[in-house]
């Protein structure tokens, strides 16, 4: 289940990746985590540095426990593969490291509490898998089916399937289908997590045996378009489970603002004839959503065709957007680390003068509203999805 670097090992793709980077520090600039920690060892490129004196010093064991960590700090964002000017597919290069560090047995405690966690539950929460889909009891109106076929499909993902600061989320979804006339089937208790946070973790052979479960589930429903709220997931359903299923899924994978894109085109949402919103909202790009799978102005689109909104961009937008820190499992690792990096998101928000911040990703509403509350920040954290249905309400 390996990528276009394909049969070569993670080491190789190490030696090579190390000896084009120039070391030229452009990749320092967008690094979320390095502006935090502010120590050269904690940037984009002493990483790069590190995998080259494993290759020069004799490999993997050469890993200490600091080095790990350091290789670690990061979100795997992407915003230093966009600052390269060498080219360097850097997410890619860090996963690889992050695979070689597993490799040596050194990866840290919370890593391996979190594959034991997937393994036990096969979910990233403490709660069973079997109330997955608790969520959809708080929902009267819903266009839901749990397990049954249907033409579109629902991949709710673990966090808006278990943490309760967003479970208005998937809540808002099924209610815009019941809205819709629109049947959508999930999985419920069958649904697993999509793989990645194994990936991200350096065990993307582990993550295997979920997307081979996830795939069989969803054919079983005999789907014909895949709808995920979840950027990671999105990008894990596009990027990996094509090479398990023998290099094409059958049916396509679309991200939620691209759904409800098509249902505002095609009339099916006659957003136009809804509420006027009166808001200034700015809308935060997640990393595996943008920078990671190039989706940039379907959310953007989306927002704007909703009546009384006006939308403002952040300093930092689109492919130069910041990192809300919760990704690549640093919240795992160091969630005061993704809690600096998120409150710099969240203030820069607030500077835009938005009364709600959108995005379209469960993670970054969860981390990004913990960080309002923190910071004292008058701004409301809503996914797009949310913010769709306040249309008729």
């Amino acid at each position: 289940m390996r990528s276009e670097r394909a049969e070569r090992s993670a080491y190789q793709g190490l030696v090579e990746e190390a000896r084009i980077c120039a070391h030229c520090g452009s990749c320092k600039a967008g690094c979320p985590t390095y502006a935090q920690i502010g120590w050269e060892s904690a940037s984009p490129r002493a990483r790069v540095v590190l995998a080259d004196r494993l290759v020069r010093e004799g490999g993997r064991e050469g890993f200490s426990e600091e080095q790990v960590r350091r290789a670690l700090e990061c979100t795997l964002c992407g915003n230093c593969r966009v600052a390269c000017p060498a080219g360097i597919d850097t997410r890619r290069f860090l996963l690889e490291l992050r695979e070689e560090i597993r490799g040596a047995d050194k990866d840290p405690e919370p890593f391996r509490q979190l594959a034991s966690g997937l393994a036990a539950r096969g979910n990233v929460s403490a709660f069973e898998n079997a109330t997955r889909a608790d969520w959809l009891d708080e929902v009267d109106d819903s266009g839901v089916v749990v397990g049954e076929p249907a033409e579109v499909g629902y991949f709710v993902g673990c966090v808006a399937s278990f943490y309760p600061i967003v479970s208005d989320i998937p809540e808002s979804f099924a209610r815009l289908f019941g809205r819709m006339g629109r049947t959508v089937a999930i999985l419920g208790a069958e649904e697993l997590c999509c793989g990645f946070p194994l990936i991200v973790a350096g065990r993307e052979a582990e993550a295997e045996r979920l997307i081979r479960h996830n795939l069989k589930r969803v054919e079983a429903l005999g789907v014909k378009t895949l709808v995920t709220g979840c950027p990671s997931c999105f990008h894990t359903w596009v990027h990996d489970y094509p090479k398990v299923a023998g290099g094409r899924l059958p049916f396509e994978v679309v991200t939620a603002t691209q759904y409800l894109l098509r249902a505002v085109r095609e009339g099916a949402l006659d957003v136009a004839s809804g509420e006027e919103l009166d808001e200034v909202v700015t809308f935060h790009d997640p990393c595996d959503l943008g920078r990671n799978s190039g989706l940039y102005d379907e959310p953007r689109e989306l927002l704007r065709s909703l009546p009384g909104v006006t939308l403002v961009e952040m300093a930092h937008h689109r492919e130069n957007a910041l990192c809300c820190g919760g990704g690549g499992d640093l919240q795992a690792l160091e969630p005061e680390l993704t809690k600096a990096v998120a409150d710099r998101r969240i203030r820069e928000a607030a500077e835009t003068g938005a009364s709600i911040v959108a995005t379209a990703c469960q993670q970054c509403v969860t981390v990004l509203r913990e960080a309002a509350r923190r910071n004292k920040v008058r701004v409301e954290v809503l996914d797009v999805i949310q913010l769709v249905l306040r249309v008729f309400e």
